[in-house]
């Protein structure tokens, strides 16, 4: 998923990674230091930084983001790396309330739609993911939002959907890269390897940074051959479920997210808590024409 970044190039994004068609912040605006952290590794320590820039700035919306991007990471991390489902659970709830309290700062910037949509992938929750980030393009209706969406529907295994979406996003001037992406995904999950082989050479080439992350986890060194890409999807528990018969078809291991019945049900209440808040906000603001539509109608 090609992504938003909020404030710079070492908190990464969806399934795939990503071409930044954002408005990131200026290494020394008020996310600045947090942001050379990030990149250095220090995600601890950029918490810290951006956790003092909100209590100096409760109402910049650059830093809630920011901090719902990073929150969202140490989730991952909590449960990828240390199966610490206490931490995950913390740090997924703090994510989400960021990223709302943005909503409620400034209904019509899409970021917080984009970084929600991305933990609802992740989640495992396809259809939440497909209305935040067709909502998302709603209040930004850029190239990206377009080849975002066809991203998704490649998960759901629509196909026609996504080359529909892709080609929708390559019209209005998607980052070529992020169409490669998606380009590359359709072929493998159709079980053309030839082809997948060749966009991602296409990708190695030229947009080298679209296959450093997947869902807004770093790959543990750039893949040098296709095969070496999908088998950090099969093993990401944010890629590999939804391309289970082409991860199957290379004879990779699929990563499931495991999470048990009591860490569940407190995402259903962390997901509730959101709904409401969300709801609060867009029923005064009918006029962004922010919905719950289950799937979007291509323009």
């Amino acid at each position: 998923m090609a992504k938003r970044l909020a404030w710079g190039p070492r908190l990464l994004l969806l399934a795939a990674a990503a071409a930044l068609s954002a408005e990131a912040c200026a290494p020394g605006g008020s996310t600045g230091q947090a942001q050379q952290q990030a990149a250095a590794g220090d995600l601890r320590g950029a918490r810290s930084a951006l956790e003092s820039q909100r209590q100096q700035q409760p109402r910049n919306v650059d830093v809630r983001v920011a901090l719902g991007e990073l929150y969202y990471q140490l989730a991952r991390d909590a449960l990828d790396q240390d199966r610490d489902e206490a931490s995950y659970l913390a740090n997924l709830e703090r994510s989400v309330s960021e990223l709302v309290t943005a909503v409620e700062l400034d209904p019509r910037d899409d970021r917080p739609h984009f970084f929600l949509a991305v933990i609802d992938t992740y989640r495992g929750d396809l259809q939440l993911a497909l209305r935040g980030f067709n909502n998302a393009r709603k209040l930004k209706p850029v190239g990206v939002a377009y080849t975002n969406i066809a991203e998704i529907y490649v998960y759901k295994g629509h196909l026609h959907k996504a080359r529909r979406w892709n080609e929708l996003g390559m019209r209005k001037r998607a980052p070529y890269g992020a169409v490669v992406f998606n380009d590359m995904l359709i072929a493998w999950h159709e079980g053309d390897l030839p082809e997948a082989r060749l966009h991602f050479a296409q990708l190695k080439s030229r947009y080298p940074d679209m296959l450093e992350t997947i869902n807004a986890a770093r790959v543990p060194q750039a893949p040098r051959r296709f095969e070496d890409f999908a088998g950090y999807c099969c093993g990401s528990p944010a890629c590999g479920p939804y391309m289970k018969t082409a991860c199957l078809e290379l004879d990779l291991a699929i990563q499931e997210r495991e999470i048990s019945e009591e860490a569940v049900l407190k995402e259903l209440r962390i997901e509730m808590e959101r709904e409401r808040r969300m709801r609060e906000v867009y029923k005064q603001r009918k006029e962004l024409e922010i919905s719950v539509d289950p799937e979007p109608a291509a323009p």
